[in-house]
């Protein structure tokens, strides 16, 4: 399966517009010793979709005493990365260059 293929698949949606699940499989790397790290697998993974992250209830009391944050562009597509979301609700990044299984297929770049 060839990664563009992967990124087609990972992007798909269904008919509410909620993610479909994915089995994934990647390599971490390591910036400081420039090596590659360890083999990480997330079953039943999900691309975050932005609208997850829009739905939080805005308070304005909590807004009053915090500063004003500008949030920051992930630039995801310059940066090849993409944020999944795992079935606990916990969200990663991953790099795409470093993806080697998907959906048990081997990733061919």
């Amino acid at each position: 399966m060839f990664l563009r293929q992967v990124l087609e698949e990972i992007k798909k949606t269904d008919a509410k517009g909620d993610a479909i699940p994915f089995d994934i499989e990647f390599r971490t790397y390591n910036r400081n010793n420039k090596m590659g790290g360890v083999l990480k697998r997330y079953e039943k993974a999900k691309l975050l979709i932005g609208k997850k992250l829009k739905g939080k209830p805005f308070i304005d009391a909590e807004y009053f005493y915090r500063e004003v944050r500008v949030r920051k562009n992930p630039n995801h597509f310059n940066n090849r990365t993409r944020n999944i979301e795992l079935p606990g609700g916990q969200i990663k990044k991953i790099n795409i260059l470093f993806i080697t299984k998907f959906n048990n297929h081997e990733v061919i770049y």
